[in-house]
């Protein structure tokens, strides 16, 4: 079905447009704090900057990121003198852009869609509310999607010809160089295209020159790694890969369930793997579904938890599901407006309302938990600058402080941190590694982690920290979990060299005034409406001191909601180090 008049194409753009900019804008109000995570990139950029090299502290090379073209980009924003929060704000609205744009030119470059029905993807986009979310978190998410669905169109577009596809392979670098994932979707087209030769007979000496790249780049990139960190991993793989292969594959089904089950309209892709439509262009379609099939395999295999909301692993392919969604969704509408039965066209109308009417029904919910998620990270983000920039102050760098996450408290502190939960330190990230898987009892449905507790305190005790600083929520699932207070604050052996000197909050006690009264409370685990509903209470840092420790004794004054108003050092006076520090 072509267009008639320019008005007919025209005014469709002009109305998404401007609703895609005025989402954008709603969604910088509701995010105008960069994520917790991303401070961790902030600080090994920083550092970068510094000529420091790309560490976490000082002198110790540790991988503790894994978005090495994300964190050398930061870098060089750093270096220049743009503020690292507004640089990686504006790149991921650019990237979600982009991305935006592409969902749309897809299907009409390589599947020769017209009319109206074109937009429908665009409308998808606009209606997922996670693509927007996380263009203003400051995380390399919004540039990994775009990657990856240009990779998509750089295949469609290359073909078999030998440089385009180059092209295509430098494509697939960028994006391995940003996530470490990002290789799967190169070996799943490598895959296919071996397929190919092996079924069809097609020859596979136009690919060859850009594989040749891509390796070439990639070995280039393994042998700095191995080089300079002496690994060939990042060291968050070693802290967040100690779940066994099933246990993680169980946690993605379990988390790509709760994906389908919130936004089931995506459903309507799965008309093409079942043979119900069969559409023109056979190998450009089986190039999508490569890449579907692709991101779902990490997601599912190897993802496992997360804690951020939206379902971030399975981002990536959701464009991908929205290319699909339009090709079915207009190969329907066409053959129905065909058909020039009244009823069938009457019967496809309800249809398609019904079909975006769930897509914008879970936009609202989407958007509800935005607006009750910001209100935790105002909380949060006050709290955490706030101790931050007193430690910075006070406390100086020379102090070792034990942190169980090293996020958004480590930047603004400068200080030296030894990261408990294992991202950043290579130690904790072997012990993590060795025995960091959960004990199960599936009689009993409980899990723990006390078994790893023991040699995460063995491993801090060895270290002597000066200052400890874990997690205190409690978890409805278990008793112990890795960074935190549980299982590690009781024994006798913690006790004896550390004394507890005060606590603050970041997620709010439920009883606080400050707490956002739930809507409604979902006992498992939802990665999105349902975030925090397996936690039983707040969610902060209790704060321990070693006795021999020559540094000041402080606490943290609060308001009743528990934001902090000052810092009070306790022991000024009787302390020789804080005195010489801080001279009057």
């Amino acid at each position: 079905m072509k267009d008639n008049t320019k008005t007919d194409f025209f005014i469709p753009v002009v109305l998404l447009g401007t609703v895609y900019l005025l989402e954008l804008y709603c969604m910088y109000l509701l995010n105008p704090y960069t994520c917790e995570d991303a401070y961790i990139t902030y600080r090994f950029s920083r550092n970068m900057a510094a000529g420091l090299g790309p560490v976490f502290n000082a002198g110790e090379q540790v991988e503790g990121y894994s978005n090495f073209l994300w964190m050398a980009a930061i870098a060089l924003a750093d270096r220049a003198g743009i503020a690292v929060t507004a640089f990686s704000q504006i790149v991921g609205v650019i990237c979600n852009t982009l991305t935006f744009l592409l969902v749309w030119y897809i299907p009409r470059r390589y599947f020769d869609l017209r009319g109206k029905t074109t937009f429908l993807g665009p409308l998808l986009y606009i209606l997922f509310l996670p693509f927007h979310y996380y263009a203003f978190s400051g995380l390399e998410t919004s540039l990994y999607i775009f990657l990856v669905l240009l990779c998509l169109h750089a295949v469609l577009w290359a073909h078999n010809r030998t440089g385009p596809f180059a092209v295509c392979c430098f494509l697939f670098l960028l994006t391995a160089l940003t996530r470490p994932e990002g290789i799967i979707f190169f070996v799943f087209m490598g895959g296919y295209l071996l397929f190919r030769a092996a079924a069809k007979k097609e020859p596979l000496k136009p690919y060859i020159p850009g594989v040749a790249l891509f390796v070439a780049g990639y070995g280039i990139f393994m042998l700095w790694r191995l080089s300079y960190y002496g690994l060939p991993f990042p060291n968050t793989y070693y802290a967040k890969g100690s779940f066994p292969f099933l246990i993680r594959s169980a946690l993605g089904l379990l988390i790509n369930k709760g994906f389908i089950l919130r936004y089931p309209h995506f459903l309507l892709f799965l008309l093409v793997p079942l043979g119900f439509v069969q559409l023109r262009r056979e190998r450009k379609l089986a190039a999508a579904l490569v890449f579907l099939c692709a991101g779902l395999f990490f997601s599912i295999g190897f993802s496992g938890f997360d804690w951020m909301p939206f379902f971030r692993y399975t981002l990536p392919v959701v464009p991908v599901l929205i290319v699909l969604c339009q090709l079915m969704f207009s190969e329907l509408w066409h053959r129905v407006v065909l058909s020039g039965h009244t009823k069938q066209k009457a019967v496809w109308v309800c249809v398609s309302l019904l079909f975006i009417g769930i897509a914008a029904e879970q936009f609202s919910q989407d958007l509800a938990f935005n607006a009750r998620w910001k209100k935790i990270s105002d909380y949060a983000f006050h709290n955490q600058q706030t101790a931050g920039d007193w430690m910075r102050k006070q406390l100086g760098t020379k102090p070792l402080i034990a942190m169980g996450d090293v996020g958004r408290l480590a930047y603004f502190s400068e200080a030296r941190i030894l990261d408990v939960f294992g991202l950043t330190s290579r130690n904790f990230g072997a012990v993590k590694k060795a025995y960091g898987a959960p004990d199960i009892d599936f009689l009993k449905q409980t899990l723990s982690f006390d078994s790893y507790k023991k040699k995460e305190l063995e491993l801090l005790l060895d270290v002597a920290p000066d200052y400890v600083m874990l997690y205190n929520a409690k978890i409805k699932i278990t008793d112990s979990y890795p960074g935190s207070t549980a299982g590690l604050v009781e024994r006798d052996a913690f006790k004896q060299a550390y004394e507890y000197m005060t606590t603050f909050y970041i997620i709010p006690l439920f009883t606080s005034d400050a707490w956002p009264k739930l809507q409604h409370s979902i006992d498992v685990l939802d990665l999105s409406a349902g975030l925090l509903a397996w936690m039983t209470n707040g969610w902060g840092y209790d704060v321990y001191v070693r006795r021999d420790a020559p540094y000041p004794r402080f606490t943290f004054e609060t308001t009743p909601g528990g934001l902090i108003e000052n810092i009070a050092v306790k022991d000024k006076k009787n302390n020789p180090e804080f005195r010489r520090q801080n001279p009057e």
